[in-house]
Protein backbone atom coordinates (compact mmCIF):
# COMPACT_ATOMS: atom_id res chain seq x y z
CA UNK A 1 0.00 0.00 0.00
CA UNK A 2 2.86 2.39 0.85
CA UNK A 3 4.56 1.67 -2.48
CA UNK A 4 1.32 2.37 -4.36
CA UNK A 5 0.82 5.60 -2.38
CA UNK A 6 4.40 6.66 -3.16
CA UNK A 7 3.87 6.00 -6.89
CA UNK A 8 0.63 7.99 -6.91
CA UNK A 9 2.27 10.82 -4.96
CA UNK A 10 5.14 10.90 -7.46
CA UNK A 11 2.71 10.98 -10.41
CA UNK A 12 0.74 13.75 -8.71
CA UNK A 13 3.90 15.79 -8.12
CA UNK A 14 4.97 15.31 -11.75
CA UNK A 15 1.56 16.33 -13.05
CA UNK A 16 1.52 19.32 -10.73
CA UNK A 17 4.95 20.42 -12.01
CA UNK A 18 3.85 19.97 -15.65
CA UNK A 19 0.71 21.98 -14.96
CA UNK A 20 2.72 24.80 -13.35
CA UNK A 21 5.06 24.87 -16.35
CA UNK A 22 2.09 24.88 -18.73
CA UNK A 23 0.47 27.78 -16.86
CA UNK A 24 3.74 29.75 -16.92
CA UNK A 25 4.05 29.21 -20.68
CA UNK A 26 0.43 30.25 -21.17
CA UNK A 27 0.94 33.43 -19.13
CA UNK A 28 4.08 34.30 -21.12
CA UNK A 29 2.26 33.68 -24.40
CA UNK A 30 -0.69 35.76 -23.23
CA UNK A 31 1.58 38.67 -22.26
CA UNK A 32 3.37 38.45 -25.60
CA UNK A 33 0.02 38.50 -27.41
CA UNK A 34 -1.14 41.53 -25.39
CA UNK A 35 2.08 43.37 -26.20
CA UNK A 36 1.70 42.53 -29.90
CA UNK A 37 -1.92 43.73 -29.89
CA UNK A 38 -0.94 46.98 -28.16
CA UNK A 39 1.78 47.57 -30.74
CA UNK A 40 -0.62 46.86 -33.62
CA UNK A 41 -3.19 49.22 -32.12
CA UNK A 42 -0.59 51.98 -31.76
CA UNK A 43 0.55 51.47 -35.36
CA UNK A 44 -3.06 51.53 -36.59
CA UNK A 45 -3.82 54.72 -34.67
CA UNK A 46 -0.66 56.40 -35.99
CA UNK A 47 -1.51 55.40 -39.57
CA UNK A 48 -5.07 56.62 -39.08
CA UNK A 49 -3.85 60.00 -37.81
CA UNK A 50 -1.47 60.30 -40.78
CA UNK A 51 -4.31 59.48 -43.15
CA UNK A 52 -6.55 62.10 -41.52
CA UNK A 53 -3.77 64.72 -41.78
CA UNK A 54 -3.10 63.85 -45.43
CA UNK A 55 -6.81 64.06 -46.24
CA UNK A 56 -7.08 67.43 -44.54
CA UNK A 57 -4.04 68.73 -46.45
CA UNK A 58 -5.53 67.52 -49.72
CA UNK A 59 -8.87 69.08 -48.88
CA UNK A 60 -7.25 72.42 -48.04
CA UNK A 61 -5.16 72.28 -51.21
CA UNK A 62 -8.26 71.70 -53.35
CA UNK A 63 -10.17 74.47 -51.60
CA UNK A 64 -7.24 76.86 -52.04
CA UNK A 65 -6.88 75.95 -55.71
CA UNK A 66 -10.58 76.45 -56.36
CA UNK A 67 -10.57 79.78 -54.48
CA UNK A 68 -7.46 81.06 -56.25
CA UNK A 69 -8.92 80.53 -59.70
CA UNK A 70 -6.07 78.25 -60.79
CA UNK A 71 -8.46 75.43 -61.48
CA UNK A 72 -12.12 74.96 -62.16
CA UNK A 73 -14.00 73.22 -59.37
CA UNK A 74 -14.77 69.63 -60.11
CA UNK A 75 -18.51 69.03 -60.38
CA UNK A 76 -17.99 65.67 -58.70
CA UNK A 77 -16.48 67.17 -55.52
CA UNK A 78 -18.88 66.30 -52.75
CA UNK A 79 -21.32 69.05 -51.84
CA UNK A 80 -20.45 68.85 -48.14
CA UNK A 81 -16.85 70.05 -48.74
CA UNK A 82 -17.54 73.71 -48.37
CA UNK A 83 -15.11 76.61 -48.35
CA UNK A 84 -13.93 77.90 -44.98
CA UNK A 85 -15.99 80.73 -43.45
CA UNK A 86 -15.17 84.15 -44.87
CA UNK A 87 -13.75 82.90 -48.17
CA UNK A 88 -15.40 83.81 -51.47
CA UNK A 89 -17.67 81.22 -53.03
CA UNK A 90 -16.11 79.05 -55.74
CA UNK A 91 -16.87 79.93 -59.36
CA UNK A 92 -19.83 78.16 -60.95
CA UNK A 93 -19.24 74.73 -62.47
CA UNK A 94 -19.02 74.53 -66.25
CA UNK A 95 -22.19 73.40 -68.02
CA UNK A 96 -22.64 69.73 -68.75
CA UNK A 97 -23.13 68.82 -72.41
Amino acid sequence: MQQHTAQLTEKYDNLQAEYAQFRAEQRAESEQLKASQAQQKAEYEAAHEQQKAAYEQLREMIINMSNSGTCTPNIFWLYNHQSPPGSPPPPPAPPLY
